[in-house]
């Protein structure tokens, strides 16, 4: 399956290219089928900036020919004239992106549910949480409505980004490798950045941690609250002994009933106890436990019990998909969780990616001789609309 391109230019363009004489000529003689074919080209992975063997052959050739584009700019596209050098570098520098993007391997995406959603600050509410107590409608009543109540999550926004610059001296001095480099670093930082954030607010690190503090991802009635507790007397569904489990390492299957036995018995927003299968759950783990955790999930019998068949191994009816990833270890190298994450968490994208291109033959490049640039732009943040789908582990009572 096609992976999904995640960055579109902004001037758009479509099917096949050649190379830079006949690039040049056809740009020439026909510039909306240039446009067309050189996009193609790039789609088909046929022309990309390692490539290209002589870009400042390429930029002679192109870049005093004005060919017809769309530019989209805030979803409204506009007919414009783009010198032939941006319209084809800005193709090829989104193409590598994607690639570079794509490169990289995430677990964020497992741990959330996406939205795409245009407020700065969104709110959740659970629009069954008022429900009635009637158990039966007799013949001829009406039957109770059910509505929206006080549960309501805040998720905010966060805009982020990156840009790079193609210098003449790049050009002159046919640096490729330069070129490539600077496109696979914007998308790669891209891909970083998105996943630590992710990372970082489903673990709670800030909000939950020692000394918690902004940006919390629980905001219940839009005030930042620890997610992660031990104690709890305001998170009204969730056991009063929270959603913490400390002095639990992941050390063999009674590690994992004790996280089991905190999901057991949390209540949903009608106040009926929340049936969580752990089949449909995720134990989610840093590097450093994963051959622990495999150990144990593969599991067939429980060690040291004779012929006793391990409620979490391959044939338990509690096996969990295992998730991990180096990046948790940058959090913590000894905490893990146990949840249904997806319901719990949502990844907002007010923007989801955004990519625009610049030629710089005038102001710009007078002073410092930049000849192209790229920006990209997104602004997503996570936030949890609920409490009682995942539980925190810890090997003491020190929060990550």
């Amino acid at each position: 399956m096609a992976a999904t391109q995640r960055f579109r230019p902004n001037i758009q363009t479509g099917n096949r290219g050649l190379d830079v004489a006949d690039l040049r000529r056809r740009a020439m003689n026909d510039p909306a089928e240039f446009a067309q074919k050189t996009q193609c080209l790039i789609d088909e992975g046929k022309l990309s900036w390692d490539k290209v063997s002589d870009v400042r052959n390429l930029f002679l050739a192109l870049q005093d020919i004005e060919v017809p584009a769309t530019f989209d700019m805030m979803g409204q596209k506009r007919a414009i004239m783009a010198s032939a050098f941006p319209l084809l570098a800005g193709g090829m520098t989104v193409a590598g992106i994607n690639a570079a993007y794509e490169a990289v391997p995430t677990i964020g995406q497992l741990l959330v549910t996406d939205r795409e959603d245009n407020k700065r600050v969104s709110i959740r509410a659970a629009i069954t949480s008022e429900d009635t107590q009637v158990d039966r409608v007799d013949e001829g009543k009406d039957f109770p409505e059910i509505g929206a109540g006080e549960e309501k999550y805040e998720i905010r926004s966060k805009r982020n980004g990156r840009r790079l610059s193609i210098t003449a001296e790049m050009i002159e001095e046919n640096d490729v490798a330069g070129i490539v480099q600077r496109v696979n670093a914007l998308g790669e930082i891209a891909n970083e950045l998105i996943e630590e954030q992710t990372l970082r607010r489903v673990f709670d690190i800030d909000g939950s941690g020692t000394s918690p503090a902004e940006p919390y991802v629980l905001r219940p009635q839009g005030a930042g609250t620890s997610l992660y507790v031990t104690a709890n007397t305001t998170l009204t569904r969730l056991h009063a002994d929270g959603n913490r489990v400390t002095n639990n390492a992941l050390a063999d299957e009674t590690d994992l009933e004790n996280a089991r036995a905190r999901l057991v018995g949390v209540m949903n927003s009608r106040g009926r106890r929340v049936n969580i299968p752990l089949s449909q759950c995720k134990l989610v783990v840093p590097d450093a436990l994963a051959p622990k955790a495999l150990k144990i999930l593969n599991s067939e019998l429980v060690p040291g019990v004779e012929n006793e068949v391990s409620n979490w191994g391959p044939r338990g009816s509690y096996r969990p998909t295992l998730i991990s990833s180096p990046m948790i270890d940058a959090l913590s190298t000894t905490a893990w969780y146990l949840g249904d994450f997806a319901k719990q968490f949502e990844r907002k994208w007010k923007l989801r990616f955004e990519y625009v291109t610049l030629e710089n033959r005038t102001e710009t490049f007078l002073r410092n001789r930049i000849a192209f640039q790229a920006r990209i732009a997104w602004d997503c943040e996570i936030g949890a609309v609920d409490y009682v789908y995942v539980v925190q582990n810890l090997t003491s009572t020190t929060a990550p």
